[in-house]
């Protein structure tokens, strides 16, 4: 349970957040400022800067939650399992929290496709989830050169149907069923 002080600054969190994208909605990233959102929040400019290291984080204000989530999926393979079926896996159940949060996900989509800045730092987002699968898949030092390679090669195959299912999920603004092209994306990447 949280405590009150939590609580306090979870809801500081999701004001900034809401605050954030709404501006960015209403006005466009470029021409929000850290101090408009700030001021919606009724914060201060500091206290933005609390919570989030840049106005482009903003942006993306569940990333760190769910890349942690899917790190703590993908370690619980154990041993034996099959390293790919528990990235697929790990991968399905965040597709549950973005179907469950699809017209969040749908706008943040909107607001980077908007500006060339976010469409850059959220490509820079995704080595971090890229990343994270190679790890699972075995690029690890004590690991010979050729399983690592193979590892980030797989990462980035996985990632790129990852981008390409997300694409289809826009474009049908979100209604269209992620797992099932999710599955799809699978069957072909097998």
């Amino acid at each position: 349970m949280m405590t009150l002080r939590e609580r306090k600054k979870a809801r500081t969190r999701e004001a900034l957040a809401d605050a954030a994208l709404q501006l960015f909605a209403e006005q466009g990233f470029d021409h929000t400022t850290v101090d408009q959102i700030a001021e919606a929040a009724d914060v201060a400019r500091r206290t933005f800067f609390r919570y989030f290291p840049s106005k482009e984080a903003a942006v993306f204000p569940d990333r760190e939650r769910r890349l942690s989530q899917f790190r703590a999926l993908l370690e619980q393979r154990g041993d034996g399992g099959n390293a790919l079926d528990t990235v697929r896996t790990a991968l399905f159940e965040l597709a549950n929290d973005y179907m469950e949060n699809r017209d969040r996900v749908a706008l943040q989509q909107r607001i980077v496709e908007s500006s060339p800045a976010l469409l850059a730092y959220d490509s820079e987002l995704d080595r971090d989830w890229e990343s994270a699968i190679a790890a699972a898949l075995g690029d690890h030092e004590a690991h010979p050169d050729n399983a690592r390679r193979r590892a980030r090669l797989q990462a980035g195959a996985i990632m790129g149907a990852v981008r390409a299912i997300f694409r289809e999920w826009y474009a049908s603004r979100g209604q269209a069923d992620l797992q099932a092209l999710g599955q799809e994306a699978f069957a072909l990447l097998r």
